[in-house]
């Protein structure tokens, strides 16, 4: 029996000791890991001169970037005056402007997006907008043109000649086919605008909602001999092309087309604030004020005063008489 109870304490002990060596290893173990770790993370910590280098060099090409993306409308694109601007600032300035037409809502989206380094918009409401939230560093007006009320020859709802918004009731009340933009758009802003005025909301089958931009949706009321909101510079340039059977029926000094360049503030870093800023310096420019004053006009023949449809102007400078100009 005292055998026994010798053997049975002298495994307990060893049991023990056992135990004891268990838990110091770890012990251990846990200490090197927490030492590991320690190491690790001063590791990451530390700043690397690499990446340093990396992001300045990263951030001094983009701010001696020759590449400028200018984000427009496409209103403005189809009227042509782009092509007649764009190379000329590229010329006199040795940058490459991309530019990327949609509708002026979308185009201030992409401000806020950070995914164009300059803006050409016009919806002054939407453009105000866009100013008091803080996304813009300038808003800078220098242009304008007309707004038309298109239509079919035979002007079905008898709108030649009416303000916009006794054409509009015109049409409506008749329930004639009309085609909008819908696309959030300065020209589907100023419809929306209109319609809001006269205490109307446009729906059923007359009411075309094409979702494109100003030259598609044109075509679209010529296939369907439907009246259309246009800007001038745009129908005038397809209406040229022999592409319409529309007609100008009206147009309303009391809502004129104001264009404006936007440059943007930088705050990812990314954008190309020099060449957004000379982008707009030069469209206030005497030489760009003068481009846009003479496009569309035809040296040496009766159009180059007055074009057939009475408008003196496809766009009207605004800042050729200021006399400032380098506001």
């Amino acid at each position: 029996m005292g055998n026994n109870e010798a053997y049975t304490r002298g495994e307990n002990k060893k049991a023990e000791q056992n135990g004891q060596k268990h838990r110091r290893r770890v012990y251990y173990f846990l200490i090197l890991v927490l030492l590991l770790s320690l190491v690790t993370w001063r590791v990451v910590q530390k700043p690397n001169p690499a990446n340093k280098i990396e992001t300045a060099t990263s951030e001094e090409k983009k701010a001696g970037s020759r590449d400028l993306l200018v984000a427009t409308t496409t209103s403005l694109q189809d009227s042509g005056l782009l092509e007649v601007l764009i190379p000329v600032f590229e010329k006199s300035t040795g940058y490459k402007a991309k530019v990327i037409a949609v509708g002026s809502g979308e185009t201030l989206e992409m401000g806020k997006r950070q995914s164009a380094d300059v803006l050409l918009v016009h919806a002054p409401e939407l453009e105000e907008k866009f100013m008091a939230e803080g996304y813009g560093e300038e808003r800078r007006e220098i242009m304008s043109s007309d707004f038309i009320l298109a239509g079919p020859p035979a002007d079905p709802a008898g709108v030649k000649g009416k303000t916009f918004p006794e054409a509009f009731r015109l049409i409506a009340s008749q329930e004639q086919p009309f085609v909008s933009r819908a696309d959030n758009s300065g020209t589907h802003n100023l419809e929306k605008r209109i319609w809001k005025e006269i205490g109307l909301e446009p729906a059923g089958r007359w009411y075309i909602e094409a979702g494109q931009g100003m030259g598609e949706c044109l075509l679209i009321a010529s296939e369907k001999r439907a009246y259309i909101l246009s800007d001038f510079p745009t129908f005038y340039k397809m209406s040229k092309k022999g592409r319409l059977e529309l007609i100008v029926l009206t147009s309303d000094d009391n809502y004129k087309n104001i264009y404006s360049v936007i440059t943007l503030k930088n705050r990812g870093g990314r954008l190309n604030e020099a060449g957004a800023r000379a982008f707009s310096d030069f469209l206030i420019s005497l030489e760009a004020q003068q481009l846009i004053r003479d496009f569309g006009r035809e040296p040496g023949s009766a159009a180059a005063d007055q074009n057939e449809t009475g408008f003196l102007h496809l766009f009207t400078p605004l800042r050729l008489n200021s006399q400032d100009q380098s506001d």
